[in-house]
C-alpha cells in the first residue's frame, strides 16, 4: 500500500465507534489498496462510549429504551490486508439476555446508562487493539476547536493543545454542543456570580457535580428548570443521595421513598407548559396493544416515502393521513378506552387527524391538557400499566413511537420543501412527550415524592420568577417559594446558529456548512458529507448526528447511532479514499 491518506473522526462515542467499524468493514468489502491512517479525537477520553455513556456516571441515570429492544447487532470479523479484527457479540449476547425468552408480562428493564457504556467501551477496546498494533490509528484525547480547508485541499484541525494540518478527510460525530445561554440563564448567572450561598447549575450533567456541591443539603430547596427526562435524572440522583426508592407493587411498579431525614418541598420543578411526559407501557404484552402489523407498516412506509407526495406537500398532512388509520384501528381494539365509546371508526380517524394537526385540539377522547400535572401523571401511569382506560392521545403517542423508525427512514433526505420538513420535525418533537416517555417506574418515583411532600408541583406551570439575595423567588397564583439551588435541565436544541462551540462557529464563518433553518441543523448529502454555501466547493468533511437535524430526523436515539447512516458514509468515504467517489 502507498500514498497514505489521513482520515480524522472527531467524537468517538457510540456513533463514532459504529462509523469506524463500518469504515473498516467497507475497506475490506471494497478491497481497498491505499494505505490509511486514522486520527481519533475524543475530548472526554471515553473512547467508544463518550460522555452520555460514561461508565463512571451515577447509576440513577437510566437509558430511555427498554433492554428488550436494545438490538445493537454484533460486529462481524473484519480482515483488511494484514489487519485482522475479531468479531464482537451483540449487546444481548454480551450480557446473556434472551429477549425471546422474557415473559410478555414481565416489566421491561431500563438499565443504567453506565451499563451500556461498559458494553460500548469493551466493543471499542476489542476493535482498537489490532489497529494500534498495526500502527494504523492514533488516539487523541484533545478537544477539537476549529477546522479549515487549506489551499492544497487538506484540512487543518486545531485542538485545544496543537494543530494537525495534513488531514485529507474528517467525519464529525460531535453530538450535543453548547449553545449561547438563554437570556434567562445569562441573567441568573450574572446576578449570582459572586454569591456563595445560592448555586446555579447551567446544565444537568454530569449529575455528580450537583451531588458534590457544598450547598446541597437536606435543608436545600432545589429548583429544576424543565419537566422532562433530564429533570427525572436530576431528581432521582439527588433523592438517592438522601434516601432510597423501593418498588412496592410489581403490577404497577408503584414506589415508596424513605428519606434519612425529613425533606419538605425539596424539589421544585417548573416548565413553560407544566405538561409531564407520558410513561411507556410497562410490559411487552401491553406494548403490543400499540404495535402496527407488518402490513400496516408496509403501507405506511410506502405512503410517506412516495416522492411525488413529498414534492406536492404544503404541510405534514401526508404524514398525518398515513398514520391516522393505524392509530384509529389500534385504538378501537383496546380493551378499555377513555371517554366516549360509541364513536365509529371514521369519527375516531377524524379526531386523530384533528389532534395531530392542532396541538391544543380538545375532545372527550383526549386527556384534558388543563388537568393538574399530578392527576395527568397518575392517569398516564394507569394507561401504561393497563389498569385504566387509555386516552386517544396516549394511544397515538405510542403508535407514533412504533412508526418512528419508518418515519426516520423515509423522511430523511426527502423531497419536501424546507418549510414542510421543518413542520414535520416540529410534529415529531411534539410527539416525543409520549413517544420518548420514561419508564413507568420513573413517574411512580415522582408521584411518591409528591405524595410525601418532597416534591411540589405548585409551580410547575410557568411561574413568575424574580431574583433576590435569598435566591430565586417563584410565584404561581398565591403560592410563593424561594429556591437556593437551581438546576437547568433543559437540554440545548440543535439550533445551528445558536451553537457556541468554536468548531461549529468556524465552519459557519467559512461557509462550509449551510443551515436548513434557523431552528435546526445543517444540510448534508445522504452520504453525510456537508453541503456548503458555495455550490462549486468540495468539502471533504462529513457530519453524523444531531447537528445534521435539518436534513435528517431521528438523530439522537442510540439505535440510530448504529443505523444506516454511518454505513452510507463509510461506503462513500472508502470510495473517495480509493479515488472512486465524489471529488
Amino acid at each position: 500500500m502507498s500514498d497514505k491518506r489521513i482520515l480524522g473522526i472527531v467524537g468517538i462515542g457510540p456513533r463514532g465507534l459504529y462509523a469506524l467499524e463500518q469504515l473498516l468493514a467497507e475497506l475490506e468489502k471494497q478491497a481497498a489498496k491505499r494505505a490509511l491512517a486514522l486520527y481519533l479525537f475524543e475530548a472526554t477520553g471515553n473512547f467508544g462510549n463518550g460522555a452520555v455513556y460514561d461508565t463512571h456516571q451515577v447509576e440513577t441515570n437510566w437509558i430511555n429504551i427498554t433492554e428488550r429492544i436494545l438490538c445493537l447487532e454484533q460486529r462481524a470479523a473484519i480482515n483488511w490486508g494484514a489487519l485482522a479484527i475479531p468479531a464482537f457479540p451483540s449487546y444481548h449476547e454480551w450480557f446473556e439476555i434472551e429477549p425471546q425468552n422474557l415473559a410478555l408480562t414481565q416489566a421491561d428493564n431500563y438499565p443504567p446508562r453506565a451499563k451500556l457504556g461498559v458494553y460500548l467501551k469493551a466493543r471499542f477496546d476489542s476493535l482498537i487493539q489490532p489497529l494500534l498494533a498495526a500502527e494504523v490509528v492514533t488516539l487523541i484525547k484533545e478537544r477539537v476547536e476549529t477546522l479549515s480547508i487549506l489551499a492544497d485541499g487538506k484540512i487543518n484541525l486545531q485542538t485545544n493543545l496543537q494543530a494537525y494540518d495534513k488531514i485529507d478527510e474528517v467525519l464529525l460525530t460531535i453530538g450535543h454542543q453548547p449553545t449561547v445561554l438563554s437570556k434567562q440563564i445569562s441573567t441568573w448567572e450574572s446576578y449570582f456570580a459572586t454569591d456563595n450561598k445560592n448555586t446555579l447549575f447551567k446544565k444537568p450533567y454530569p449529575i455528580k457535580d450537583i451531588l458534590i456541591s457544598e450547598n446541597l443539603s437536606p435543608e436545600s430547596t432545589i429548583g429544576i428548570r424543565g419537566f422532562g427526562l433530564a429533570m427525572i435524572d436530576v431528581v432521582r440522583g439527588i433523592a438517592n443521595q438522601f434516601g432510597s426508592f423501593s418498588v412496592v407493587e410489581e403490577s404497577t411498579h408503584k414506589c415508596s421513598y424513605r428519606a434519612e431525614q425529613p425533606l419538605s418541598n425539596f424539589f421544585v420543578p417548573f416548565s413553560l407548559d407544566g405538561l409531564p411526559p407520558a410513561p411507556k407501557p410497562l410490559t411487552a404484552k401491553l406494548d403490543r396493544w400499540y404495535q402496527p402489523t407488518e402490513a400496516q407498516l408496509a403501507q405506511f412506509k410506502s405512503s410517506i416515502g412516495d416522492r411525488s407526495k413529498q414534492q406536492k406537500a404544503n404541510s405534514p398532512a401526508f404524514l398525518i393521513n398515513a398514520i391516522v388509520p393505524i392509530a384509529a384501528a389500534l385504538y378501537a381494539k383496546l380493551p378499555q378506552r377513555y371517554g366516549l365509546s360509541t364513536l365509529n371508526h371514521s369519527a375516531i380517524e377524524a379526531i386523530v387527524r384533528a389532534w395531530l394537526k392542532e396541538e391544543h385540539y380538545a375532545h372527550p377522547l383526549i386527556f384534558p391538557a388543563d388537568e393538574s400535572a399530578q392527576k395527568t401523571m397518575q392517569a398516564f401511569v394507569g394507561m401504561a400499566t393497563g389498569t385504566q382506560a387509555v386516552s386517544l392521545d396516549f394511544c397515538i403517542g405510542q403508535v407514533w413511537r412504533h412508526c418512528q423508525p419508518s418515519i426516520y427512514e423515509k423522511l430523511s433526505f426527502n423531497e419536501c420543501t424546507d418549510d414542510v420538513f421543518v413542520k414535520i420535525i416540529e410534529l415529531d418533537e411534539r410527539m416525543k412527550r409520549y413517544a420518548y416517555g420514561p419508564p413507568v417506574e420513573s413517574i411512580q418515583q415522582l408521584l411518591t415524592l409528591i405524595e410525601q411532600g418532597v416534591l411540589t408541583l405548585d409551580f410547575v406551570d410557568n411561574p413568575e420568577i424574580s431574583l433576590s439575595r435569598a435566591g430565586w423567588e417563584l410565584q404561581s397564583g398565591e403560592n410563593k417559594i424561594t429556591v437556593d439551588l437551581m438546576v437547568n435541565s433543559v437540554l440545548d436544541a440543535p439550533k445551528i446558529k445558536a451553537v457556541d462551540a468554536p468548531i461549529v462557529k468556524k465552519l459557519l464563518s467559512n461557509d462550509l456548512i449551510q443551515p436548513l433553518h434557523d431552528d435546526y441543523g445543517v444540510l448534508t448529502h445522504e452520504t453525510a458529507y456537508l453541503i456548503p454555501e458555495k455550490e462549486d466547493q468540495v468539502v471533504p468533511i462529513a457530519l453524523l448526528g444531531r447537528l445534521a437535524k435539518g436534513t435528517i430526523i431521528g438523530v439522537d436515539a442510540i439505535l440510530e447511532c448504529f443505523g444506516e447512516r454511518p454505513k452510507k458514509w463509510a461506503a462513500e468515504a472508502v470510495s473517495r479514499h480509493e479515488g472512486k467517489g465524489m471529488t
